[in-house]
C-alpha cells in the first residue's frame, strides 16, 4: 500500500511539474512568429546595408549595437522582466506597478543613453549624430514600447504581448525599405526613421492601447520596491548581453572594424538556429515566476525538461544550418564572403545559447535571483577578460574562444547552483511538514 500510495504521489506531482507548461506551445509558436519576424528584418537589414556601408564601417554599426544590446538590457529588458514578476508572481496593483516601472524606465532608459553616448563617441568610428540618434532610439523610445508590451501581457496574456511587441520590428521594417526605395539609406537617417517610428508608437500604446487593457496611464516617483526587483533582473540581463555582444564592440575597440564586420554579418546566420530556440525560452520564462506551490524538486524538474527539449532542438538547428550552408552564400556580397568561414565555429555555441538560461531561471522560482545574478556577474567578468586578453593577438578567432570557455562556465555553474538550491529548498518543505505532523491538534 505504501508503494502505490509512493507511486500516486509521484504521478501527481509529475502532472503538476507539466502543467506548469500548458500554454506553453502555443506561446513558443507566437514568440516564434515574433521571432521569425525580427530574424527576417535582421536579415533584409543585413542584405540592405552591407551594400550601402563599408566593411568597416557596418563593422562600427554591428559594435554599436554591442553596446546597445547591453545597455538596453538594463533600461528596459530588466525593468520590464521585473514589471513582470511583479505583476504576475507578486500580484501587485497593476496601475501603480505600472507607473512605478514606467517612470522608471524612462529614467534609467535616459540615464544610459547618455552614458552609451558618451562610451560609443570616444571609441567607435561613428559621428556624434549617428550614435545619438541611436542611443535615444533604442534606450528610452524602445524601453517604454517594451514595458507597455509587459503591461499587455500581465493583462492579457503572452500572445497580446507578441502583437504589441511586432510593432517594433515592424518600424524597423518599413523604415528600412523605405529609406531603400528612396536611395537615403545610412546609419543616420536609419537612426532618425527609428526614433520617430517608435516615438510614436510609444505615444499611441500610453495613450490609447494600455487603457483598452484596464491601465490608467500615469508617470511618478518610482518606488524604492521597483528600484530593488529591477536590479535583480537588470544587472544579470545586462552582464549576459555584454558576454554575448561586447566582442563585436571591443573588436572596434581595438581598431578591428573589418573584423567586426565579418563577425557581425557570420552572427546574423546563427540567428537564424537561435531565434526559434530562445522563442521557447521566452514563452517558458513566465512558468519560473510562481514559487513551486510547496512541492518537491518542481523547479529542477522544470528545467530539466526544458533543458533536454532545448538541447535536442538546437542540436538538429546547428546540424541543418551546417548541412544548408553552402547554399546560403548568396546572402553574402563580395565584401563579405570571408564571414562564411567564421559562420561553422559560432554553430557549435547554438546549444549552449539555447540552454543557458533555462537553470538560472530555475533560480527564480525558488526566490535565489540573487545568486542569479551574482552567476551572470561573474560569466561576464569572465568573458570581458577573455576577450581583452585574446581579441587583440587573434581577433574573431579570440572572441570565439572567450565566448566558448564564459558559455560553459555559465551552463556549468547554473545547473550546479540550481541543484543545490532545489535540494536546500527541498530540506526546508521536508523540515516544515515534520513539524506539522509532530504539532498537537
Amino acid at each position: 500500500m505504501n508503494g502505490l500510495r509512493s507511486d500516486g504521489r509521484v504521478a501527481a506531482l509529475t502532472r503538476r511539474g507539466w502543467r506548469a507548461f500548458d500554454g506553453l506551445a502555443g506561446d513558443a509558436l507566437w514568440s516564434g512568429a515574433h521571432d521569425f519576424a525580427h530574424l527576417t528584418t535582421a536579415l533584409t537589414s543585413f542584405l540592405l546595408l552591407q551594400r550601402a556601408l563599408e566593411l568597416e564601417e557596418y563593422g562600427a554599426y554591428i559594435g554599436l549595437y554591442g553596446l546597445v544590446g547591453a545597455f538596453g538590457a538594463v533600461s528596459h529588458s530588466g525593468v520590464g522582466l521585473a514589471l513582470l514578476q511583479r505583476l504576475m508572481g507578486a500580484g501587485d496593483e497593476p496601475n501603480g506597478a505600472l507607473r512605478s516601472f514606467l517612470s522608471l524606465g524612462l529614467l534609467v532608459g535616459s540615464i544610459a543613453a547618455v552614458i552609451a553616448i558618451v562610451v560609443a563617441v570616444v571609441s567607435l568610428r561613428l559621428t556624434a549624430v549617428e550614435i545619438g540618434l541611436v542611443m535615444v532610439a533604442e534606450l528610452v523610445a524602445v524601453a517604454l514600447v517594451w514595458l507597455a508590451a509587459i503591461g499587455v501581457q500581465a493583462a492579457s496574456g503572452f500572445p497580446a504581448s507578441v502583437r504589441v511587441r511586432m510593432g517594433i520590428i515592424a518600424v524597423r521594417l518599413v523604415t528600412l525599405v523605405a529609406l531603400q526605395l528612396a536611395g537615403r539609406l545610412t546609419i543616420a537617417n536609419l537612426a532618425g526613421g527609428f526614433l520617430i517610428g517608435f516615438s510614436l508608437y510609444a505615444g499611441y500604446l500610453l495613450a490609447v492601447h494600455l487603457p483598452r487593457h484596464g491601465y490608467q496611464v500615469s508617470f511618478g516617483r518610482p518606488s524604492e520596491l521597483a528600484v530593488r526587483s529591477s536590479a535583480m533582473f537588470s544587472v544579470p540581463m545586462g552582464a549576459s548581453k555584454m558576454q554575448t555582444d561586447a566582442d563585436k564592440y571591443l573588436l572596434n575597440v581595438f581598431r578591428l572594424e573589418a573584423d567586426a564586420g565579418l563577425y557581425g554579418a557570420a552572427y546574423r546566420m546563427v540567428q537564424l538556429g537561435t531565434l526559434p530556440l530562445l522563442a521557447l525560452d521566452s514563452a517558458a520564462f513566465q512558468r519560473y515566476l510562481p514559487q513551486g506551490h510547496g512541492e518537491p524538486r518542481i523547479h529542477w524538474r522544470r528545467a530539466v525538461r526544458l533543458a533536454g527539449l532545448m538541447t535536442a532542438a538546437s542540436l538538429l538547428v546547428a546540424g541543418a544550418l551546417y548541412l544548408a550552408l553552402p547554399l546560403l552564400d548568396f546572402l553574402f556580397s563580395e565584401q563579405f564572403k570571408e564571414a562564411i568561414d567564421i559562420v561553422p565555429w559560432l554553430l557549435l555555441l547554438i546549444p549552449f545559447i539555447a540552454t543557458r538560461s533555462t537553470p538560472l531561471n530555475g533560480l527564480l522560482g525558488l526566490g535565489r535571483a540573487d545568486k542569479r545574478m551574482h552567476i551572470y556577474l561573474s560569466s561576464a567578468v569572465l568573458s570581458l577578460l577573455l576577450y581583452v586578453i585574446l581579441i587583440p593577438s587573434f581577433s574573431w578567432r579570440g572572441a570565439v574562444v572567450g565566448t566558448f570557455v564564459s558559455e560553459i562556465y555559465l551552463v556549468v555553474v547554473g545547473w550546479s547552483a540550481l541543484r543545490y538550491y532545489q535540494r536546500k529548498a527541498d530540506e526546508e518543505l521536508d523540515r516544515q511538514r515534520a513539524d506539522t505532523v509532530m504539532s498537537p491538534a
